[in-house]
């Protein structure tokens, strides 16, 4: 995963802050040379940067959804990572993409500067990168966050506060703010009809979808224990349920060494407890996602894509604070350890030397009792 490589994410901070800071200097320069910029209402072309991870797109969506509705004859146009670019697809209707690996830095600033935006919106919290590339766009007008510790803001235009203490799908909304202070949007897929040719068949009712796999640094760290998935999914066999674990073609081999390891024969053979990691796409899993009767994720971005399915989602945060990554939907519940630190987590990488695999202490009692609230039956074994 390229958020969670250790090495770009140094190379990153040592090389782009003093990089930022000469690109902010160059991008005033040429500010005195051109003419006036256009009112924001009159903009054409609107680049969104996010190269973030998926759980990132699917909150800008409100981004794109509010900047819809403030210029509807505008064209949209985002551009992703290798990390997040699986679920371009479910983007709101009549936003265009392109995606480039992280790497590919000349590639980016080629495209961006090509496609002469009007306005170039950086969604970035704290990679450099991404305000490099807005400050080289050659946009009109060029707006990002100014985070806290992370000397990015000089890139921009329009530096806008990146608060902690709010929902990060608010501050997505606060760089389109900054020029529409009016813009309104909640994130929103486009959850497809009907699923591909490829989509595994899954049985119509009864299925609870189970995501283990967190990303980014330390995701260990963010895990619910193996015993704890294992002890829920034999709970929700046992009350007549199918437990679908999902994840990526990555998860796939670890997926079904858990299965191996932690559920009896009997109840994979049936198909009772059964893995579906790496065998659909996004489209695809937000599509069963929607029919599902809940899921269980970590804090991550098979989480936001349940809610937004609108899944009865119980999300499992560790040292992630669902007060800022939190599930967004009607029906969702995000659920704590009952002792340890936890939920101090903000851009990702606050670990701190303390660190402890906290979500060992939220019991599978607790996710049962969340599942009910849903209409999950218990079993009565």
């Amino acid at each position: 995963m390229e958020r969670g490589r250790i090495l770009l994410r140094r190379v990153d901070t040592l090389a782009g802050k003093p990089l930022v800071a000469l690109a902010g200097l160059a991008h005033r320069g040429v500010r005195l040379f051109r003419p006036p910029r256009p009112a924001a209402r009159e903009a054409r072309r609107i680049g969104v940067v996010c190269l973030g991870a998926i759980g990132d797109l699917l909150l800008v969506t409100a981004l794109l959804s509010g900047l819809r509705r403030e210029l509807p004859e505008a064209t949209i146009e985002v551009i992703t990572s290798r990390a997040n670019a699986a679920c371009v697809p479910l983007l709101p209707e009549g936003v265009a993409s392109a995606s480039f690996p992280v790497t590919d830095i000349r590639g980016m600033l080629s495209y961006v500067r090509a496609a002469r935006y009007d306005i170039c919106i950086d969604a970035g919290q704290w990679m450099r990168l991404s305000a490099l590339i807005g400050a080289f766009s050659g946009a009109g007008c060029v707006v990002g966050f100014a985070t806290p510790g992370q000397q990015r803001h000089y890139a921009f235009d329009h530096a806008v506060p990146h608060r902690r203490d709010w929902h990060e799908k608010d501050n997505f909304l606060a760089l389109g703010r900054v020029l529409f202070p009016d813009l309104q949007g909640e994130p929103a897929i486009r959850v497809p009809e009907a699923p591909s040719a490829a989509c595994p068949v899954l049985p119509d009712k009864k299925v609870v979808f189970c995501h283990m796999w967190p990303a980014g640094l330390h995701s260990h760290l963010k895990e619910w224990p193996a015993e704890h998935w294992a002890g829920l999914a034999l709970a929700l066999a046992g009350a007549g349920y199918t437990a679908a674990f999902t994840g990526g073609p990555l998860d796939a081999p670890a997926t079904a060494a858990f299965l191996e390891r932690h559920v009896p024969a009997a109840y994979r053979e049936k198909g009772l407890v059964r893995s579906v990691a790496g065998t659909m796409s996004l489209p695809d899993l937000a599509w069963h996602l929607r029919r599902a009767e809940a899921v269980v994720s970590v804090n991550t971005g098979v989480m936001h894509l349940a809610a937004l399915a609108g899944a009865p989602t119980v999300a499992l945060n560790g040292p992630t604070d669902p007060r800022r990554w939190g599930p967004v939907g009607v029906k969702t519940c995000a659920l704590l350890p009952e002792k340890g630190r936890s939920a101090y987590l903000n851009l990702g990488f606050e670990y701190g030397d303390a660190r402890e695999a906290v979500l060992r202490h939220l019991p599978v009692t607790a996710v049962l009792a969340a599942l009910a609230a849903f209409g999950v039956e218990r079993s009565r074994a």
